[in-house]
């Protein structure tokens, strides 16, 4: 498997048979000619460009999942019949592929991919959004939702992760992260490699994430992202 770091929440994954585009916002798209699986969790900008609908190349197999607060106008008509809207706490078969979504706590889905016998798992905005100044009753309210959420994890095997660590939530940009790993569990099994994404183009956040005591037996699993363009090999 190989894993490209895009942009933002944008993440490329090569299987031996098919590709999955994550959350594309802008950057450069690795050059494939396998069939493409094209997700987008919700309609933020930073998640969702139609410019992911040019990679439906003459000759190319591409399915486009998209998050059903994305309004269908925003597909070419030519392609509609390749898109699925997908709405949280549902299953879908795909040629070679199981798709089960999570709700976000902000908008739109998660995803837990199944192919080729990975399970890879996209959390879009799926995260603890708690925020400094915000009143007490929103964030005790937000982060049980999340950590409920988050129980539809518990046990299942996640080879590849990608988790929002989000630098403008100042002192708590950890609470997503740590609760994925407390969710999904703390052996290597339980999150093999996790990506941290929604970075905001602050990298500073990993090592800082990486280096807190609290964390130590979580860090060897959290990829050292650094910059747009990145090639992890899996």
């Amino acid at each position: 498997m190989k894993v490209t770091f895009i942009l933002h929440s944008g993440y490329f994954v090569e299987l031996d048979s098919c590709c999955l585009l994550f959350d594309y916002w802008r950057g450069d798209i690795p050059q494939s000619d396998k069939p493409l699986y094209v997700f987008a969790s919700h309609h933020h900008e930073d998640h969702f460009s139609p410019e992911v609908f040019k990679e439906a190349r003459p000759g190319r197999r591409v399915r486009f999942i998209l998050s059903k607060d994305i309004f269908e106008s925003r597909v070419p008509e030519e392609l509609r019949e390749a898109a699925l809207f997908v709405k949280p706490h549902e299953t879908y078969e795909l040629e070679g592929l199981r798709l089960a979504t999570l709700k976000s706590t902000d908008e739109g889905v998660a995803f837990l991919v199944e192919c080729e016998g990975k399970r890879i798992y996209h959390a879009g905005d799926l995260n603890c959004w708690v925020w400094e100044g915000a009143p007490k009753w929103h964030n005790d309210m937000m982060e049980k939702a999340y950590r409920e959420e988050l129980r539809l994890l518990e046990g299942k095997d996640i080879d590849v992760a990608f988790v929002p660590l989000d630098p403008r939530q100042d002192a708590d940009f950890d609470l997503g992260m740590r609760y994925f790993f407390e969710a999904a569990g703390a052996e290597a099994a339980g999150a093999a490699h996790v990506f941290p994404m929604h970075m905001w183009e602050d990298y500073t956040v990993v090592p800082l994430f990486k280096g807190t005591p609290t964390y130590k037996e979580y860090a060897p699993r959290v990829m050292d992202v650094k910059e747009p363009g990145q090639v992890f090999e899996i």
